[in-house]
């Protein structure tokens, strides 16, 4: 039973301190763990090339980025990808999490369980659970994009979220060991990552708070009026972070909720459904590009030859 932190905040900060709790918990219940801070790896922004993608899709191959090799990623993701649980620790700066968690999510494309699943890439079939840390210095209402961003790019690495918790105003290093309560929910998380880990896989249910956010299925404080997805008309409402969809009704106390219909999955990141949709999504768009190549090449012509001043 191995699980992986992976923090995004400063060395010995509020989220290293909390994940820890979480670890040492773990490991009192036998886990394996191990713990990396992004800060102390090179890795290499994405450029969207988009070659990892061509392979997948127009190829049949798995995907594979041009910078495998090159930078710490691989090493990182031979890692992750290995663990049965990864906890997921990152400071929210403007309303999200740290630039460089983006920035190592921006590569996980090529690392996609789901993509190379569709090409059958067997080393990929492994399933996951992960919970997620966020800190910051102020009110959940500053930081309100940072655990769904978060969850999100779990979901999409066929990783389970069973818990998750945003921890408030504690700006300065160490401010997290004022508060017992935050210490004792870190280790609560810890040990549902251990529980989840030990249950099959078909019966991982979220542990966390029920009443964390709007979505009944991802715990997301996020919605989003629905738009047509690119092989059907959608939804009226739907979760932008799980892709379940519904409609908002009142409950017997008056109060707002998100109801996902009874056909409200099929689009769903949690079983896998919507990231190999999306799959098919893709290979659809890009078979456009292909059977248009010389068309676009020619009309590119006039932004490639335009040079406007620089600095």
């Amino acid at each position: 039973m191995k699980i992986l932190a992976v923090t995004a905040g400063r060395k010995n900060g509020n989220g290293e301190i909390l994940v820890k709790e979480a670890l040492m918990r773990a490991e009192e219940l036998g886990a394996e763990v191990k713990m990396i801070n992004l800060h102390d790896y090179n890795i290499t922004p994405c450029s969207g090339c988009e070659s990892c993608t061509v392979k997948f899709t127009q190829k049949g191959e798995a995907p594979e980025c041009v910078y495998k090799n090159k930078d710490d990623m691989d090493i990182i993701m031979q890692e992750w990808l290995s663990a049965d649980g990864v906890i997921v620790t990152v400071p929210a700066y403007s309303f999200m999490p740290a630039g460089i968690y983006r920035v190592f999510c921006d590569r996980h494309l090529a690392y996609e369980p789901n993509f190379h699943k569709q090409v059958g890439n067997p080393a990929f079939f492994k399933h996951r659970v992960g919970a997620i840390i966020g800190n910051g210095g102020s009110t959940r209402s500053w930081m309100s994009l940072a655990l769904e961003s978060t969850n999100i790019t779990l979901l999409a690495q066929d990783i389970k979220v069973v818990d998750q918790v945003m921890v408030t105003r504690a700006p300065r290093p160490g401010q997290v060991l004022l508060n017992d309560e935050v210490l004792n929910r870190s280790r609560q998380l810890g040990e549902n990552v251990v529980k989840a880990i030990q249950t099959p896989f078909e019966e991982v249910k979220f542990l966390g708070d029920e009443n964390l956010g709007w979505c009944p299925v991802c715990h997301s404080n996020v919605l989003s009026l629905g738009e047509p997805h690119w092989n059907e008309q959608g939804f009226t409402i739907e979760c932008p972070i799980c892709h379940c969809g519904g409609d908002i009704e009142r409950d017997e106390n008056g109060k707002w909720k998100f109801i996902v219909e009874k056909d409200g999955y099929r689009k769903s990141m949690l079983d896998g459904s919507g990231a190999k949709d999306h799959f098919f999504e893709i290979q659809d768009t890009m078979k456009k590009y292909f059977r248009n190549i010389d068309t676009i090449g020619e009309k590119r012509k006039k932004y490639t030859e335009y040079k406007p001043a620089t600095i």
